[in-house]
């Protein structure tokens, strides 16, 4: 009898376990068969969630501060696709820009589209060298007082990019402005090549990066003001705004890089008016220094520096080199000018 039992027990084990190995066997495949439709599951949320996004308003405008060159009538680039973080923006139609035209505050509307609402870093600017928005060659020139068109890139180069890093954040349902700021006299020089038969060209790739700011406008502010001696007044004086302590005489008045670029590290510069007005706009809230130089013509009607201005704040409490803008300022500064270095 316990022979029998001991069998009888041993079977019965053994019947449990092979149900158990069956219920293993069976388990295996449909847990796998689980994961597989919570990855695909998974894999499509992913998938779908850029498309599905949260949207903000993001608008991009354009201006310009000014050219030290008194031959030239217009300045025009033609921007052909903007990016966001390295991916095309939609909606964006390619625009020819006179972007000359639009300085002292002025800006051209450049984009005004839905983004998707998150932070971003960086937004690049695509120019179409070879044509404009109309067809016609080329895309990026300058125009003198002849009316000739002058080419800006080589004959070899068919488009190009200017990378602005820019950390901002687009919120949903909500609108983020962005001004650029195209800098012509740090942009553009004079073409001492004469292969490809143009007075003129833009400034090396490193060279036309640092020429373009970028800013929310909701950070910026505007100095100006006027300048009070009479004596200046028909001359060609400008105006810097540097970040302070960035400024350096012996460097800044002398020209630096391969394009040999005067005040190159200039925040930006205003043309002083014949009535004695400036204006610096676009101006991020910081600590600031304000310059004042004066050009003359050559003998080709080119400006070429002359020196730097003797001048002093006209406005009590205010000095040059220790100028507050804070965001959505607008500082009054005038300037007295008493003779040059």
């Amino acid at each position: 009898m316990v022979r029998w039992h001991h069998i009888w027990f041993s079977g019965t084990l053994n019947n449990l376990n092979i149900k158990s190995m069956k219920t293993k066997k069976l388990l295996i495949p449909v847990m796998l068969m689980l994961s597989s439709i919570f990855f695909i599951q998974c894999a499509k949320d992913d998938d779908t969630t850029p498309s599905d996004g949260a949207k903000g308003q993001l608008t991009m405008s354009i201006t310009d501060a000014p050219s030290d060159d008194a031959n030239v009538k217009g300045t025009f680039v033609t921007i052909s696709e903007v990016k966001i973080d390295g991916k095309t923006v939609e909606g964006f139609t390619k625009q020819t820009i006179e972007i000359s035209a639009y300085q002292n505050g002025n800006a051209k509307l450049l984009y005004d589209g839905e983004v998707e609402a998150k932070a971003h870093s960086s937004v690049t600017l695509v120019m179409d060298y070879e044509s404009d928005a109309s067809g016609n060659s080329p895309g990026c020139y300058v125009l003198t007082n002849d009316n000739q068109k002058h080419r800006l890139a080589a004959t070899s180069e068919t488009k190009g990019e200017i990378s602005l890093s820019k950390a901002f954040v687009v919120e949903e349902n909500s609108d983020t402005e962005l001004v650029i700021d195209f800098d012509l006299r740090k942009s553009i020089v004079h073409d001492t090549n004469d292969q490809d038969q143009t007075d003129y060209r833009f400034v090396t790739r490193t060279e036309l990066n640092n020429s373009v700011r970028i800013m929310k406008k909701e950070s910026c502010g505007d100095v100006k003001g006027k300048l009070t001696a009479s004596a200046f007044l028909n001359e060609d004086v400008y105006v810097f705004i540097y970040k302070k302590g960035q400024y350096n005489a012996s460097v800044e008045t002398m020209g630096q890089g391969s394009s040999n670029v005067f005040f190159a590290k200039a925040v930006t510069s205003a043309e002083v008016e014949q009535d004695g007005d400036y204006h610096l706009a676009f101006i991020e809230e910081g600590d600031y220094e304000v310059y004042i130089a004066k050009y003359e013509k050559d003998a080709d009607n080119k400006s070429v520096f002359k020196g730097m201005v003797n001048a002093t704040s006209a406005i009590p409490g205010l000095l040059l080199n220790n100028i507050q803008v804070s965001a959505q300022s607008q500082i009054q500064l005038n300037i007295n000018v008493t003779g040059i270095n």
